[in-house]
């Protein structure tokens, strides 16, 4: 087993209270770790470690060069130690370990990306605005930022904010799943190797409602960037305009993947089924409603049934699992309880709620389960549920595609299949989300921005906005060479 502190200015600090949480593996049973179950005394002593190095200048002055070039050296320690990582991520989420690798290796990139953008932060001089006048418009690090993670992409939804931040000029405390707290706290000993300053990255384990809401509450945190779901975030939210503090929100999602009767078929058979599978379902831009051109729909469907039967559920660290086991008996529970739901709102074509196989007697897995006959107003087509179940509803026109994808209070992704140029950039317009995957699902580029519309939140991860997030806007006006007098000389 495991065993872990706090991170804290660059050691390893054990809680005040010496409590821990520890996590049992979702696939068998056995212990894994031991995470801090930490207090508001913990985070009282890493905030103040962040705001001490942000005071100090000693970060967010160092020329952002320098900046980039300690973040490569902690991606390429990322990229060397990607097994050790792996196998963290796998045991702890659930997740099929080669699945964790490119999480791992993607993570390592996202370091790189950001690594660039930090020898370009934007400035803006302004000479044109009239004799011996002069505007500069400059880009500030905020200050202390609070990251609060969650346990279903540990490490890719920590590295969508982390090294932006810091190629922003900001330290960080971070609040890791309770759950998956394991690879936050082994990536930061990588960052100290790599030469980033003690103070910079700041991890406290613990309770969300202890830690999170600290974080939220501290004046002394100037930003909050939360993953999960849109009611924790909405509270965050709300906490956090009592001090104005600045809130970036990546929350919940229920994203269509739109099939059109043009569609190369069998590459939209792939994509629908990797949509809802990936992670277990356990992802915010899933795609778990199939809304596909009733001339096609049966056969569609049929052939979707059957390779999904094919889908390898195991144990997350055999190379050959695809589906792994969901990450709590909780979330298990509710998860069984929304199939049950849809086998009263609609027609069930596949049962995965309980897969057979000697490894999977002892833990939570539920396979690739299939709805068909759903309506826009049953609860699977609305809900979030959070696990590898597809709610399949038919359309006759593009406008009923559109409007069936919109019908939901999500926006965070969408797809659509069709070889009809036009047709894809039309759909794309209309559908309202922060991403639009065309003839793909769940590809992405590190330039392309990511974040929700709607009930899916604010603020943007990636790209160069999520640089920019992190950053505050000064404009300084500058009156050069003659003096303007006050008042009028009666001299």
């Amino acid at each position: 087993m495991r065993h872990y502190n706090n991170w804290i200015n660059g050691q390893e600090l054990a809680p005040i209270n010496a409590t821990f949480i520890e996590r049992i593996s979702p696939a068998d049973g056995t212990a894994l770790a031991k995470f801090p179950s930490s207090t508001q005394g913990d985070l009282e002593i890493a905030v103040e470690a962040a705001n001490k190095l942000h005071l100090s200048g000693a970060w967010a002055n160092l020329a952002a060069s320098e900046r980039a070039k300690l973040l490569v050296k902690f991606a390429e320690l990322i990229e060397q130690n990607c097994e050790f990582l792996a196998k963290i991520e796998a045991e702890e989420v659930g997740k099929p370990i080669t699945y964790a690798r490119g999480e791992v290796m993607w993570s390592a990139e996202l370091v790189k990306f950001a690594a660039a953008l930090a020898w370009q932060i934007p400035g803006e001089a302004h000479t044109h605005l009239g004799e011996n006048k002069l505007g500069l418009v400059t880009r500030e690090p905020r200050g202390v930022v609070g990251m609060i993670v969650p346990w279903n992409f540990p490490m890719v939804c920590l590295f969508q904010k982390l090294p932006y931040a810091i190629a922003a000029g900001c330290p960080v405390v971070i609040k890791p799943s309770e759950y998956t707290s394991g690879t936050a706290l082994e990536v930061a000993k990588l960052a100290k190797q790599a030469g980033l300053p003690d103070g910079l990255i700041n991890i406290v384990c613990g309770k969300g409602s202890v830690i999170g809401d600290g974080l939220t509450r501290h004046p002394d945190v100037k930003m909050i960037s939360f993953t999960g779901s849109t009611a924790v975030g909405k509270t965050i939210a709300r906490t956090a305009a009592d001090d104005m503090t600045r809130v970036a929100l990546e929350l919940g999602g229920k994203a269509a993947n739109v099939v059109f009767a043009d569609a190369d078929l069998e590459a939209a058979l792939d994509g629908v089924l990797f949509g809802v599978m990936l992670n277990q379902g356990e992802e915010c831009v899933a795609g778990t409603r199939l809304l596909i051109e009733k001339s096609i729909a049966d056969d569609f469907v049929a052939k979707l049934v059957e390779r999904a039967k094919k889908v390898v559920i195991a144990h997350p660290l055999k190379d050959e699992s695809q589906i792994g086991p969901l990450i709590y008996e909780q979330h298990y529970k509710k998860v069984l309880e929304y199939i049950e739901i849809g086998k009263q709102e609609a027609t069930l074509v596949l049962d995965g709620s309980h897969p057979e196989g000697e490894d999977l007697a002892q833990g939570y897995y539920v396979g690739p389960t299939i709805f068909t006959d759903v309506k826009p107003e049953h609860r699977i087509f609305k809900e979030e549920i959070f696990g590898p179940v597809l709610a399949v509803t038919t359309f006759e026109t593009q406008e009923e595609a559109v409007q069936l994808a919109n019908d939901v209070e999500y926006g965070l992704g969408n797809g659509l299949w069709t070889k009809d140029i036009d047709k894809a950039l039309q759909v794309s317009k209309q559908l309202q989300s922060g991403t639009v995957f065309v003839n793909t699902y769940l590809e992405g580029a590190a330039q392309m921005p990511f974040g929700g519309y709607k009930q899916s939140g604010y603020g943007r991860e990636n790209g160069v906005d999520a640089l920019l997030e992190y950053l505050e806007v000064k404009s300084t006006f500058i009156k050069l060479g003659q003096r303007t007098p006050v008042l009028p000389n009666t001299l």
